[in-house]
């Protein structure tokens, strides 16, 4: 059965997909060819869809050959393990939390980036790997605002061409501000119909008030009728091109008669 969910990978050729696909191509503007990016994915309130948003997203990077890392640091409701169907037996915050030693000695280190692989999950998407959120620790705040964020941050974009984190709405809790401070990029996703202005507008004060760079604002359930332009264009066009193959296809099939 497929997962309905990670959409880009399972209807490469629905509307949604392609959204995805233009959204990447305006970050890739804005990332100018640089490498090591790392992004903020969240929301003003619950239910806006950021996790989704955010594997999604990955997967439209990850399907352009770059090499990227989903860390969910959301370490109270994390949901990226099961949009992919992984088990979150370990994680974010076990790694957090084994982070001890001076980290510019070389021999702890490298101890360091061996347990960090160690964590990371392939999710079975070319390119595309997973550090789900780890057990609910007792301090979720106060884990993700120490140096150790940091330490993992230098090896994650060692590693990886792009990183996405999913934190938390910024509405209730602080885990994602003290995360907008430390990363490229936040962008936060907003709910059509739904994410009052004001909302909206204080999130962003919040997220700009601790240093936090924001890339914009992705809307998420707009409903098929308020965008029926985008949704029967894209159909004509997909079934235009289909038309198209299907002729050269049969062309090719006559030359090859011809030859024979």
């Amino acid at each position: 059965m497929e997962n309905r969910e990670i959409i880009v990978n399972n209807f490469p050729k629905s509307p949604i997909s392609e959204s995805f696909r233009l959204l990447r191509t305006n970050l890739l503007y804005l990332f100018n060819g640089e490498k090591g990016k790392v992004i903020d994915m969240t929301s003003s309130e619950p239910g806006d869809g950021k996790s989704w948003v955010t594997a999604n997203l990955a997967i439209a990077f990850a399907q352009t050959g770059m090499k990227v890392l989903i860390i969910d640091a959301d370490l109270r409701k994390g949901r990226q393990h099961e949009i992919f169907g992984r088990i979150n037996r370990s994680g974010l915050s076990n790694f957090l939390r084994t982070i001890k030693g001076n980290f510019s000695d070389e021999q702890v280190r490298e101890q360091y980036k061996k347990e960090f692989m160690r964590s990371v999950l392939n999710v079975g998407i070319e390119n595309l790997y997973l550090l789900p959120c780890g057990p609910v620790p007792f301090n979720p705040t106060e884990l993700l605002g120490n140096d150790n964020l940091d330490i993992l941050l230098q090896i994650a974009r060692e590693y990886f061409d792009l990183v996405i984190f999913d934190t938390p709405p910024v509405s209730i809790l602080a885990d994602s501000l003290v995360i907008c401070k430390k990363v490229d990029y936040v962008l936060l996703v907003a709910t059509a119909n739904k994410t009052k202005k004001d909302v909206l507008l204080n999130s962003k004060k919040a997220v700009e008030g601790v240093g936090g760079k924001i890339a914009g604002v992705i809307l998420n359930q707009v409903p098929p009728e308020k965008n029926k332009t985008l949704y029967s264009s894209y159909e004509k066009y997909e079934s235009k091109e289909d038309n198209e193959e299907k002729d050269m296809t049969l062309e090719n099939k006559r030359q090859g008669n011809k030859k024979r």
